[in-house]
């Protein structure tokens, strides 16, 4: 009896755990305390105007969706770089890191410098080709019910994966799979709805295309790490009744 009423007394931290556990508790800790094997680095560089370009890294450990974030400390560090241009990646939060480009396109390269552990020091991917929607909207509302909505952009014909997001104030949002990178790609009328007692309303609306590429994380980091690059261009319109 003595050593169980020990034992509960040597874990009164297990209900905050299991409390974090349900709740999605987030946590750190110090790239000191991980192998280079167990770091999931998630590494994400994304372009939005021709000449620019961020390369965003998170670092947890224990998968992809973790929620325990890890702080690179003592001579453990993120180098970002594209041809010939090179920047450390700085702190934007716990296990967030970053660096900016004044570039859009080309081979991106994030290397993990270690003093404790092997160094993972090329992560690697090439941008999409850099484009732009060609599309010219009309101030004049777009019908939901009775319009075509096109939407084209230049130039197509790459190995991207493209996709369309859509938002606005009176519409559901909307997130289309476009098969190849065929440069064009109609909505037909009634793809896009409204909200409940927003039907004949008009309300304008947001458009994102996306081209996505993946690239290869370094094989020194958890398999569960990946590299993931982005064009993005964005447009307006009006959509109607």
């Amino acid at each position: 009896m003595a050593r169980h009423e020990q034992h509960r007394r040597s874990r009164p931290g297990w209900p905050l755990l299991l409390l974090c556990s349900l709740l999605g508790c987030s946590a750190t800790t110090s790239s000191r305390n991980v192998r280079t094997a167990g770091l999931v680095a998630l590494i994400d560089v994304t372009s939005e105007q021709p000449e620019q370009a961020v390369v965003a890294a998170g670092v947890v450990v224990g998968g992809q969706h973790s929620n325990t974030h890890v702080v690179l400390e003592g001579g453990d560090r993120l180098i970002a770089s594209c041809d010939g241009e090179q920047h450390a990646m700085t702190s934007v939060g716990n296990g967030s890191y970053e660096a900016r480009f004044a570039r859009g396109d080309g081979e991106f390269v994030v290397g993990l410098v270690r003093d404790v552990d092997a160094p993972a020091p090329r992560s690697v991917g090439r941008m999409p080709v850099p484009f732009e929607i060609t599309s010219n909207f009309p101030d004049t509302p777009i019908s939901r019910a009775n319009d075509p909505l096109t939407v084209s952009w230049s130039p197509g014909g790459t190995d991207a994966e493209v996709s369309i997001e859509i938002e606005g104030d009176c519409i559901h949002s909307a997130d289309l799979q476009i098969p190849g990178d065929p440069g064009t790609f109609v909505i037909e009328p009634g793809k896009l709805t409204a909200w409940k007692n927003q039907e004949k309303e008009a309300c304008n609306a947001a458009l994102r295309l996306v081209q996505t590429k993946k690239g290869q994380a370094d094989p020194a980091l958890s398999a569960h790490s990946s590299v993931v690059l982005r064009q993005i261009r964005a447009t307006r319109f009006v959509s109607g009744p």
